[in-house]
């Protein structure tokens, strides 16, 4: 158990190594998809876990803006004209 704690880095430290924010960390802990344990009300990320999420489960071009930019043009609100 000694060993696998020294493996535990915080968020803010995991979030650094991986060269995302630390709200993307944060999410990736909360839905599993990289070895995290909670410790009271902090997160603390598994290091040996994190160039595997960034390789296999990490989608930085996922951003929920992206499906916003077709309509960015149209600032009005109404219908696009035919």
């Amino acid at each position: 158990m000694g060993q696998e704690l020294s493996n535990l880095m915080s968020i803010t430290e995991a979030a650094e190594q991986a060269e995302v924010a630390r709200n993307t960390m944060l999410l990736a802990a909360k839905s599993g998809k990289i070895k995290a344990v909670r410790l009271g009300r902090d997160w603390f990320v598994d290091a040996t876990d994190i160039e595997r999420w960034k390789q296999d489960d990490y989608r930085p071009n996922m951003a929920r803006h992206d499906s916003l930019d077709d309509n960015s043009s149209n600032v009005s609100g109404e219908p696009d004209s035919l």
